[in-house]
């Protein structure tokens, strides 16, 4: 759910205190989502994101209006968990070993979730704040610290990649049907 919060809120919490502590129990959840789509890492997604409330935290009093709390909060959270995936060491998944035993139909899924994590992560980001968070290529710009332009660049090509993985997943899904069409 994206970050809404009333501006007499985030005044309130700018003196610190209790306020402040509800402010950021209020961002918590949505800094941990954001970074978590960013970072694919549960532990890595759980530091950026305590991170960027630290960083929202120390930083509230200097914020000049209370307004642009959403796009500068995001900007805070986004560029934690660039920063995180940045330092990242490489890794190699364990494979199947990790895996849970999920069990579901697969046949007409979608598997927007690696095609996301196909993305550089620039890309990831931009895709996830406009259509998660809603914000247009301004308010990213804003929070990235990109050129508006950029963010469009980026925009496009993450929407060109999604749609070619995700149309090679439609094409397979529909490949299967054609081969076996009245297998149940």
């Amino acid at each position: 759910m994206p970050l809404t919060l009333e501006i007499g809120f985030i005044e309130s919490a700018r003196s610190g205190g209790d306020a402040l502590e509800r402010l950021i129990t209020a961002v918590w959840p949505e800094a941990y989502r954001i970074a978590l789509s960013i970072l694919r890492d549960p532990g890595l997604a759980e530091d950026a994101a305590q991170e960027a409330c630290a960083s929202i935290a120390r930083s509230l009093p200097m914020l000049k209006h209370a307004g642009t709390f959403r796009t500068w909060s995001y900007k805070v959270i986004v560029n934690q968990a660039i920063t995180a995936a940045r330092r990242r060491p490489s890794t190699l998944t364990l494979g199947p070993l990790t895996d849970r035993a999920i069990h579901f139909d697969q046949s007409d899924a979608l598997d927007l979730y690696n095609a996301l994590g196909a993305l550089p992560v620039v890309q990831r980001g931009a895709i996830l704040l406009h259509y998660y968070a809603g914000l247009n290529s301004g308010e990213i710009a804003v929070a990235t610290g990109l050129p508006s332009s950029t963010v469009r660049f980026h925009l496009m090509l993450a929407r060109r990649a999604l749609r070619k993985a995700l149309a090679t997943t439609t094409q397979a899904i529909h490949s299967s049907e054609e081969v076996l069409p009245n297998v149940q």
